[in-house]
């Protein structure tokens, strides 16, 4: 069985636009996106342009694996400008563990060891068909990923996935992530969540930069990448990073690091699901905890990457 390859690719891209009766079109973008070269889904790009453009529409329901895949594909817009919302009452969310901790040294970085392998369509994978919903956060919880950094170099970090966790339920995140917070404290979101079931909430578009982690930075071959978009912010990784957050088991609300079970089957499966599609390299996925510099973030909290890896790599 064949499996479409979303590919995540930074730059420019030229895109081939049928017009009907053998005629084509081409368009020069500056893109960064998921590419898919699956022609048969009955969602073109810009039918999905107007499904994100509903912002808080939470219950438009993906209706398969095949059915969505142009979704991903999607073109960038590079400005960093502030995007209106309107104030609210304070959102009660909290957002990722952040205990007290022993802040005499950093935390490790990139916990997968160096590979230049990249997920694998596996048996389990293939017959895996996760339900996928449309849960689009707030404008003001997200932005566009630059082309340049704060001093007008231009950026070409390669794309990576970095884990998080909700510490709350799911839908804590989402009713977060989709209440304006026009004050940049209160800023966050994920592109997107993989429930305790193994659904997957969509609630940031792939090519625009979810606000994921704050003082961050990834070790790689290259050395430490970061990349400061706002003199006012910290640089982080959130101008190069897909963020998936996990649904916190409810033996890990609130914090809770004493009876903290771990994740279900079902979401290590739609994780790697969601991962293999964009074939960023294994050793290029980590860990809210390995890219924060402030030594303060543990999240996602009892995660097993050999589950993770031995669903991704073929054996």
């Amino acid at each position: 069985m064949a499996k479409r390859r979303l590919q995540f690719i930074p730059g420019f891209s030229l895109i081939t636009i049928p017009l009907g009766a053998g005629l084509s079109t081409l368009l020069l973008v500056v893109t960064i996106h998921f590419l898919n070269p699956d022609t048969s889904s009955p969602y073109p790009p810009s039918k999905f342009h107007e499904i994100i453009s509903l912002e808080n529409d939470s219950t438009k329901v993906a209706q398969s694996v095949d059915d969505r895949k142009s979704g991903l594909f999607l073109t960038n817009i590079i400005r960093d400008e502030e995007l209106p919302g309107k104030p609210t009452s304070k959102s009660q969310t909290p957002l990722e563990p952040n205990p007290s901790q022993d802040q005499s040294s950093p935390p490790p970085f990139t916990p997968v060891p160096p590979s230049p392998q990249t997920p694998q369509w596996t048996e389990k994978l293939l017959n895996h068909h996760p339900k996928e919903v449309m849960a689009l956060a707030h404008p003001t919880n997200f932005g566009d990923r630059l082309a340049t950094d704060i001093q007008g170099k231009p950026v070409n970090n390669q794309p990576i996935v970095v884990l998080h966790e909700t510490v709350g339920s799911a839908q804590s995140a989402i009713n977060f992530f989709q209440t304006p917070h026009p004050n940049d404290d209160m800023q966050a979101s994920y592109h997107a969540i993989v429930s305790l079931s193994g659904t997957i909430f969509y609630t940031v578009p792939p090519e625009k930069r979810a606000f994921g982690a704050g003082n961050s930075a990834f070790r790689s071959k290259n050395g430490l990448e970061t990349v400061q978009t706002n003199p006012k912010i910290s640089p982080s990784v959130n101008n190069f990073a897909y963020h998936i957050s996990l649904e916190t088991p409810l033996s890990g609300r609130n914090n809770n690091n004493t009876n903290h079970s771990g994740y279900t089957q079902s979401q290590y499966l739609s994780l790697a699901w969601l991962i293999v599609q964009t074939q960023i390299p294994l050793d290029r996925i980590t860990t809210h905890k390995a890219v924060d510099q402030s030594a303060s973030r543990m999240d996602p909290r009892s995660f097993s990457f050999k589950r993770l890896m031995n669903l991704l790599q073929a054996t």
